[in-house]
């Protein structure tokens, strides 16, 4: 799971835009981007028996980690669809 849900600075940082980028969601606006010290990426590689093929990006550790529960919910507000991990399934069932 990516510690960015769970960061104060997730709505300005740098790394978590590009993490939102490789998920093809929206990018928030970063009037000042932050950019965090020394985050640990982490890929993780799905396959299955349909020979399809998807990573998911997620940050492990971060030095610029400042815990703030839930604090992504205030800037995510926009009306529930599909995200790609959902369409993910979905391709896999």
């Amino acid at each position: 799971m990516c510690i960015c849900l769970n960061c104060d600075r997730i709505n300005r940082c740098r790394v978590y835009s590009i993490i939102e980028e490789q998920h093809q969601e929206k990018i928030k606006c970063q009037t000042k981007p932050f950019f965090p010290q020394a985050p640990i990426l982490l890929c993780i590689n799905f396959f299955s028996k349909k020979q399809l093929y998807a990573l998911e990006w997620d940050v492990s550790e971060c030095l610029s980690y400042q815990e703030k529960p839930g604090g992504w919910l205030d800037s995510n507000k926009k009306s529930l669809n599909f995200s790609s991990y959902l369409l993910f399934d979905l391709l896999f069932d």
